[in-house]
């Protein structure tokens, strides 16, 4: 008959890691176990446990711009010169509306560079909730 049997899962992978990657998955097993049986669940096995994080895994999308080298140098000029303009009011014990407005305009200009950067987290979810496996 053979491996596959009667078995309703029939395909078969094998996945190699290293010392390090293992103990990291060890661990992960570890934990969520500890944590299913103070719930009140069943701990699962290591099958269990890598279909479940594999279907369950999270997308991550990170958009960033081009020229995200120019935007760095950016916000580090806007930085010297808030910090230059901040400097001046401390030394002199005043400041101008003038003074004020460029450090209003200087954040304005930081924020618009930092809204052009993303990160988006998917998670996929079965809509039919927790598989008979867990």
């Amino acid at each position: 008959m053979g491996w596959k049997g009667n078995r309703s899962r029939t395909i078969r992978k094998t996945v190699t890691f290293s010392e390090e990657e293992w103990r990291w998955v060890a661990d992960s097993l570890k934990v969520e176990n500890r944590q299913r049986i103070q719930a009140g669940l069943r701990p699962v096995g290591w099958m269990a446990f890598a279909r479940n994080r594999i279907r369950c895994a999270h997308r991550v999308s990170i958009t960033v711009p081009a020229n995200l080298h120019d935007v760095s140098a950016q916000l580090a000029r806007i930085g010297n010169n808030v910090n230059q303009i901040a400097r001046h009011a401390n030394t002199t014990r005043e400041t101008d509306l003038a003074m004020l407005s460029r450090v209003f305009d200087e954040l304005r200009q930081a924020e618009r560079l930092v809204a052009g950067l993303s990160i988006r987290v998917e998670t996929d979810v079965d809509p039919k909730g927790v598989p008979e496996w867990l």
